[in-house]
């Protein structure tokens, strides 16, 4: 299992996140550039000024601290140059203009609180394209390697950057050239609603592989997709060579953002595809397509006990057609910018495992031919990896700001506990037990057995029954008599029943016993109640004439409040 580990505290969530070189996972960037490029002798375009000047913009996120995906686009006007060729296949001389797009994996070294530089690499898709006069377009995949620095001031870095672009094709072609912008990382969770703390985020170790239920930020979507795609009647070159519908087959990327509702997703598909017409000598149009937009998640219903959500999305997309003849040889290549827009379905089945259903609309609106809308039906399963968990944070005062894992969150050493207090004495409350006057009091010769006659209850009963209350009632006048005495009632069971239950219906009835005596006038505080359960039995056979012996109220006299027993005068 893939892990990797790390505590990492998140910056102060601002409408505009900071551009450390550590980030919390999730965390959005989004930038702009303006580029230089040296292209290869080998492409034969000699410009003007021999190297050519562009603009672009990148998007991506973080997916651990120090670890971000992005997608960047660049745009170089039309330039004069001697033409280009890709394969036999070439552009006429005249203006021609480039783009390419990147797709890369970045690591930033941090060298303090705002400076950092990084490292990258992924690959390119390169194209060239000849005036609308002159006609003819190229494009070549290759490996695409960077470095560069960040500089982070006020929530907003200044990004500079060095580029290398190798493809392989036609002995290999170098290029290379330099990007310099603004990146900013906006809090989405702030900017869309979804409660940005003010607080530093502390997150529990990183895992690629533990268990995940849903989608937490940082996670990363890899999958793969087998697609149907109805191609529009203006997809290719109008009236010349257009695809027929069909399968295609292709892969996305994504990563969730610090509010894991929203999704940044690039994907791309190759379609191979006859042609509609079959005209020019053209037999093959050969589709791809690369994407990348902002998704919104929606949560539904658990499937296979496991959390799946609906999802909605919109971005850009560029589509290309290349052009075959029945020798198999590619005889020219089309491509066009639009918007893309998806509705689909998650469905998690196992651990960080779910099935994809989407169905994807691209609108391009080609300027040389008519505005074209493709439609995919897709399917394919994804794997969900990483993604942060907040950190359970020490509770004890003052560390607060440390996770409990840290060995650190320890208990503060406690106070010495206060010395006990000193025994009373049982026969006068108001004296210790080491004052000389605790003594035992003088009982005179008195028979005490109307106050500590037992009572007895039914089974399973507290009630009192009416010879109890016969046997109370004779307690009430010496009671009365001795105002200062006071008495323990103490409630037993017979031993069926728990322990537990025993010692509760123990204490039930001693309750029981002094709410008759409180409710015939005896004050409340002059008794203590106290349960033995089934513990202390008077008769250890197993029948009920034992058991009812068991099933009673002792009363024991704790302190007689004088120095004798006076006897009430009915006595």
């Amino acid at each position: 299992m893939l892990r990797r580990s790390w505590t990492v505290c998140a910056m102060t969530a601002l409408l505009l996140g900071g551009s450390a070189a550590a980030q919390s996972p999730g965390t959005l960037l989004v930038g702009g550039f303006v580029s230089w490029t040296k292209f290869d002798s080998k492409w034969g375009l000699n410009t003007d000024f021999g190297n050519s000047i562009g603009y672009g913009g990148r998007v991506g996120a973080f997916i651990a601290p120090n670890w971000n995906l992005e997608m960047d686009g660049q745009y170089i006007p039309a330039q004069a140059a001697t033409g280009a060729d890709y394969n036999g296949i070439g552009i006429p001389g005249g203006d021609v203009k480039g783009s390419n797009l990147s797709a890369r994996i970045v690591y930033s070294f941090p060298l303090g609180n705002l400076p950092s530089i990084h490292i990258g690499a992924g690959g390119v898709l390169q194209n060239f394209r000849g005036d609308e006069n002159q006609g003819g377009a190229i494009y070549q995949f290759g490996g695409n390697g960077l470095v560069g620095f960040n500089l982070g001031f006020s929530g907003v870095s200044l990004r500079v950057d060095g580029l290398l672009n190798y493809f392989p094709s036609n002995d290999g072609r170098f290029d290379f050239g330099a990007q310099a912008g603004l990146q900013i990382s906006p809090d989405l969770r702030n900017l869309l609603g979804g409660g940005a703390t003010s607080n530093p985020v502390m997150w529990a170790p990183y895992k690629w592989w533990d268990e995940l239920d849903a989608p937490l930020p940082g996670t990363v979507e890899i999958g793969g997709f087998g697609q149907w795609t109805f191609f529009d009647d203006h997809a290719g070159i109008d009236g010349v060579a257009v695809a027929e519908d069909g399968f295609g087959y292709g892969g996305r990327v994504g990563v969730f953002l610090s509010d894991p509702r929203w999704e940044l997703e690039g994907d791309g598909y190759y379609s191979p595809q006859s042609n509609e017409f079959a005209a020019n000598g053209i037999t093959d149009v050969n589709a791809h397509a690369f994407a990348a937009r902002l998704n919104y998640n929606f949560p539904l219903f658990r499937f296979m006990n496991r959390q799946s959500q609906f999802i909605i999305g919109a971005g850009a997309t560029r589509t290309s057609y290349k052009f075959q003849n029945a020798a198999g040889n590619d005889v020219g290549y089309n491509y066009n910018y639009g918007g893309s827009a998806l509705a689909g379905i998650r469905l998690g089945v196992a651990n960080r495992t779910a099935l994809r259903f989407d169905g994807v609309l691209d609108y391009m609106p080609n300027h040389e031919n008519n505005a074209n809308m493709n439609i995919h039906l897709r399917g394919g399963l994804s794997f969900l990896l990483g993604g942060a968990r907040p950190e359970v944070m020490c509770t004890y005062a003052g560390l607060e700001s440390i996770p409990a894992s840290s060995p650190n969150c320890v208990a503060p050493p406690l106070p010495p506990p206060p010395p006990p207090p000193p025994a009373m004495c049982q026969y006068n409350p108001n004296i210790t037990a080491a004052d000389p006057a605790c003594l035992a009091p003088v009982v005179a010769l008195v028979d005490t057995a109307a106050i500590t006659g037992p009572i007895y209850f039914d089974f399973d009963k507290s009630t009192i029954r009416p010879d109890a209350a016969a046997t109370l009632d004779r307690k009430i006048p010496w009671l009365q008599a001795n105002p200062g005495m006071r008495i323990r009632i103490e409630g037993n069971a017979d031993e069926r029943g728990s322990d537990e239950y025993n010692l509760a219906l123990g204490q039930r009835r001693a309750a029981s016993a002094k709410r008759y005596l409180v409710d015939h006038g005896i004050a409340a505080d002059r008794f203590d109640l106290v349960s033995y359960g089934e513990e202390r039995p008077v008769c250890t056979e197993h029948n009920e004439a034992c058991w009812q012996q068991n099933r009673r109220d002792d009363f024991r006299i704790v302190t007689i409040g004088s120095d004798r027993i006076v006897v009430p005068p009915q006595e």
